[in-house]
C-alpha cells in the first residue's frame, strides 16, 4: 500500500492489491478492513476504498508535497514533511487556516525553510 501511494500518489485498488500479493481480492478486502478497525489506515466509509495510509492521503488536500515535478498530497504539515522526510528534497505547500495565506516549506538536505508555525 505505502509502496503504491509513494510511487504513484494513488492507493490500488482492492484486484491490484490482491495481483501484486498473490492473494484474492475477498483476503485483501478483510485485510484492509481489519487494518482500518485497528486505526492503521483510512477507508473511505462504507467502502473498500484506502482514503488514507499514514503518511499519504489517497484523495486531494490542502497540503501538497512537490518533488521533482512529482506530487502527493498529505493529511497535515506533519505527514507531508514526513512524506518529505521519506522521499527526499521538495517543498511541501498549504496555506494559512487564520489567514488563508499561501504556505510554502522546503526541505533540502534534510533542513526545512520556510515562514510558518507548525503546531
Amino acid at each position: 500500500m505505502i509502496q503504491t501511494l509513494s510511487r504513484t500518489g494513488a492507493a490500488p485498488s482492492i484486484a491490484e492489491t490482491a495481483a501484486s500479493t498473490g492473494g484474492s481480492e475477498a483476503a485483501v478486502r478483510t485485510a484492509l478492513h481489519a487494518l482500518a478497525d485497528a486505526h492503521r489506515l483510512v477507508l473511505v466509509p462504507g467502502t473498500d476504498t484506502v482514503r488514507m495510509a499514514h503518511p499519504f492521503s489517497a484523495v486531494p488536500t490542502d497540503f501538497v508535497v512537490t518533488i521533482g515535478g512529482r506530487r502527493w498530497f498529505a493529511n497535515c504539515v506533519w505527514d507531508g514533511l514526513s512524506i518529505l522526510g521519506l522521499l527526499g528534497d521538495g517543498t511541501l505547500t498549504t496555506h494559512s487556516p487564520a489567514t488563508r495565506k499561501p504556505i510554502e516549506l522546503t526541505v533540502t538536505n534534510g533542513t526545512v525553510s520556510g515562514e510558518a508555525l507548525v503546531h
